[in-house]
């Protein structure tokens, strides 16, 4: 399968599955909404309202329940997703650009101006009033990604040549990572689905570091523009990258050699995202168009 449709009329912000891999949420250009999408046909699945400025971050609770999205005003919001209805208002302090769930739906994350703010899931009953963070990693910066692993024993957080994890229960800090090659900002994150190898982007490169030591484990080259979206397959034997050159790149994680590329012809990919069960992928451009096709 590979289908492909005009979702937007400027570029898509992030892309990312629900936790059945059936539905996709979309953010894009100055729109205020989350829109989702039918990953089979494309067809809209509905659209997610509340916000007061253009919808930046989303991601789906790992148990389907809620999606947040961050916005470019301090405050990010909770849909239930069953009824679409705001479930929780999150006070930030700035317009956040990344939101995570933990791995066991219990609690969500957001960048902050001074750290990362926690929110837990159980507080969400309503939009009003705005909720405070139940828990701070304090890193006295403002940050631009933050990511739980899916063990659920860590919490990666960056702010371009800043970049620490954290013991995510704990939040204790327990190492930082930079560039082994130059001096190159950090531009995107993933956990492999054990939780102990992390990818980096830094420039055009691709790295894997083990966690928690930082050892670096293997690069990744091929990319000749910015790297816009990085992931693992659910089986953590390959890695999926995609950027401003127009290629979604598929690696293999031991050796660090390129698998497969693909060029649907959409321009520059601004985002992209494999679906939990592996079985799909899906990209968004900088024109609005998405693309979701088979792996295999």
């Amino acid at each position: 399968m590979m289908l492909i449709w005009q979702a937007h009329k400027a570029r898509v912000r992030h892309i990312a599955f629900d936790p059945g891999g059936a539905e996709l949420a979309t953010t894009a250009g100055g729109s205020k909404f989350v829109s989702l999408w039918h990953a089979a046909t494309g067809a809209p699945a509905g659209r997610l309202a509340g916000h007061t400025s253009y919808a930046r971050a989303v991601a789906y609770s790992p148990d389907g329940r809620f999606v947040v999205s961050t916005q470019n005003e301090p405050a990010a919001r909770v849909w239930d997703r069953a009824t679409g209805t705001v479930a929780g208002v999150l006070s930030v302090d700035w317009g956040a650009d990344s939101a995570a769930f933990r791995a066991d739906s219990q609690g969500v994350a957001v960048v902050t101006r001074q750290g990362v703010g926690v929110w837990r899931c159980a507080d969400f009953a309503g939009a009003h009033p705005a909720l405070p963070p139940a828990a701070r990693f304090a890193t006295h910066r403002a940050l631009q990604r933050v990511l739980y692993s899916p063990c659920g024993r860590y919490l990666i957080a960056n702010s371009y040549h800043w970049l620490r994890l954290f013991d995510a229960d704990g939040r204790d800090e327990l190492g930082a990572l930079d560039d082994p090659h130059g001096s190159a900002a950090a531009t995107q994150l993933a956990f492999a689905p054990d939780g102990n190898t992390l990818a980096v982007v830094f420039g055009l490169r691709v790295h894997l570091f083990a966690v928690p030591d930082g050892a670096e484990k293997r690069v990744f080259r091929g990319h000749t523009n910015y790297i816009h979206a990085l992931g693992f397959m659910p089986d953590g034997r390959a890695l999926v990258s995609a950027g401003a050159d127009g290629v979604v790149r598929v690696w293999d994680a031991a050796t660090g050699t390129q698998t497969r590329s693909f060029d649907w012809g959409i321009g520059k990919v601004c985002a992209a995202a494999v679906s939990p069960d592996g079985t799909l992928c899906a990209a968004g451009s900088e024109n609005g168009q998405v693309i979701v096709w088979d792996v295999d």
